[in-house]
């Protein structure tokens, strides 16, 4: 029960995610995009740039920022998954591509009022 919350929570973080990604110019190529090595949350370009969004979605803050979730191990994660997605192709990329950024977007939503939305750029260390 609690596994299926979660999961309805994620998809609809990343619902805000991409909705408020292409308010910002951003074309969604695709979402929850499999790698053998894992799952990328969001796939999106801007001015030929390929940007590999993980999103993370919390209810509150009172287990610490969504975004400290994102640590090296994830951080591995989305790097690896990023090389396999980009070496296989992604249809609706463009190519060549400028440049690759891996990034994250944190939504609170609390379920009352609107939600917070926070994008950082190029998160890996």
């Amino acid at each position: 029960m609690h596994r299926d919350h979660n999961r309805e929570l994620g998809t609809a973080g990343e619902d805000l995610a991409a909705e408020w990604l292409m308010q910002q110019g951003f074309h969604v190529v695709r979402r929850n995009l499999r790698t053998p090595y894992g799952e990328l949350d969001i796939i999106a370009e801007r001015r030929g740039e390929v940007h590999v969004i993980e999103v993370k979605t919390r209810r509150s803050v009172a287990f610490g920022d969504p975004l400290e979730a994102i640590d090296r191990r994830k951080q591995e994660h989305l790097r690896r998954s990023t090389a396999a997605a980009l070496a296989a192709g992604i249809e609706g990329l463009p190519r060549p591509c400028r440049g690759v950024h891996v990034d994250a977007i944190s939504v609170l939503a609390d379920g009352h009022s609107e939600p917070v939305i926070r994008f950082l750029q190029d998160i890996l260390a």
